[in-house]
């Protein structure tokens, strides 16, 4: 048995790739999710897997993964990875109170709260954090103030983790995946003839010429948690094609 990971938003996209990656590799898989049904179906699928229902706009579920952790795992855990998130176009003629306070909620505040639930498990292991951050976060797009600047305020949270964590021993990092295929634009209600507009588009301004696939996600963050990177922490990884430094 090689450790223990949670993953937040593990049962769909880069969080149910990263999910499958670590339990075909041995490790002991904790992922949360918002819908029973696709978290029933991939334990099913994947035998040994652990879920948890959980809502990081509902106050207090943190507290369900500690103590998942401290009963389940007798308090081992070894890297957590805080993925789970949305996206929604905000203009900022049309934005609004709920749209910031669901978008903050989700990707600052949750990861936030969860980080801190768990540091005491990571502290006893010498763990790590990984955040699922985005390109959005460097480099900005219009139309997208509410996600680009949460993803922003992640990285940083990355950056002062890793300061703060490391006299615990516990490193921090950040993938920044670029436009990517999960189900995220369908998931935010995008028009089907929007999200054609924007595939096609992205085939023209990622330097590499072609969106990212989950693959390329999990295989980035996998090398972070599984290879000799034990002297790497602060670090934000761009995974775009090059898009954010075109």
């Amino acid at each position: 048995m090689k450790g223990h990971i949670v993953i937040t938003g593990g049962s769909s996209g880069i969080g149910e790739g990263l999910a499958r990656h670590f339990i075909q590799q041995g490790w002991q898989v904790l992922i949360t999710g918002r819908n029973n049904n696709k978290l029933t179906a991939l334990a099913r699928e994947l035998p040994g897997l652990q879920t948890i229902n959980y809502d990081s706009l509902q106050p207090g579920q943190e507290q369900l993964i500690a103590d998942f952790i401290s009963q389940q795992w007798n308090g081992q855990l070894d890297v957590l990875v805080n993925n789970a998130g949305h996206v929604a176009l905000t203009p900022i003629t049309t934005i609004n109170r709920n749209d910031l306070e669901a978008m903050y909620q989700v990707h600052l505040v949750g990861p936030s709260l969860l980080t801190a639930a768990c540091v005491p498990f990571l502290q006893k292991s010498k763990g790590q954090i990984i955040n699922i951050s985005s390109s959005h976060g460097i480099k900005a797009y219009a139309e997208l103030s509410a996600y680009g600047s949460a993803k922003a305020g992640l990285n940083m949270l990355t950056s002062i983790w890793a300061l703060e964590l490391a006299p615990l021993g516990i490193r921090v990092n950040a993938i920044a995946p670029g436009p990517t295929n999960t189900p995220v634009l369908e998931n935010a209600g995008l028009p089907a003839e929007l999200i054609q507009a924007i595939h096609e588009n992205d085939k023209t301004t990622i330097p590499l010429q072609r969106r990212g696939a989950v693959s390329d996600i999990v295989a980035n963050t996998a090398m972070l948690i599984e290879s000799g990177s034990s002297w790497v922490t602060g670090v934000i990884l761009p995974v775009d094609g090059g898009i954010s430094v075109s």
